[in-house]
């Protein structure tokens, strides 16, 4: 069964997705709480990579960001559902960083409704290119639960 949202919804959560890259680019911390839970759980690439729970820990990461930090663009944002009704966001991103080069990766969210809107409750962010040897291959595991098929996407209901 697919989850039915409103286009406020969707405008809605396509929102505080892009809101993650003007918060972190901008070291924007107070307003974390625009974007994430306060039991939010975030990762960042793979293997062993970064883990995190909570948005004060969120805050910490985000308050170490250099001033000469890459630039994200967030794009093609697809909002999934899941039969249990859990509303997914997969979204590209691309990041130009101050030397000239990029690097691109998949932003993975699950989003929740919350007495101050929608919120992002899981987050990771998962580099495609440049790879990092060290990391061995990405796993497609990362993925799967985010995998555009026809039923995941929702109805749009007024």
């Amino acid at each position: 069964m697919t989850r039915k949202l409103s286009a406020a919804d969707i405008a809605e959560i396509h929102q505080t997705i892009a809101l993650i890259a003007h918060v972190y680019d901008n070291r924007e911390l107070d307003a974390l709480n625009l974007v994430f839970t306060d039991d939010v759980e975030l990762e960042l690439g793979y293997g062993e990579g970064v883990h995190l729970l909570g948005i004060e820990s969120v805050r910490e990461l985000f308050s170490q960001r250099q001033p000469d930090g890459a630039d994200h663009q967030t794009v093609n944002t697809l909002i999934l559902t899941d039969p249990d009704g859990t509303v997914r966001t997969h979204s590209r991103y691309i990041a130009l960083r101050s030397d000239g080069t990029t690097t691109n990766g998949d932003y993975l969210s699950i989003v929740v409704p919350t007495e101050q809107g929608w919120r992002i409750r899981y987050f990771r962010s998962v580099l495609r290119y440049p790879l990092e040897p060290e990391a061995g291959p990405r796993p497609t595991a990362i993925t799967d639960e985010w995998r555009l098929t026809a039923d995941r996407l929702p109805v749009i209901v007024n």
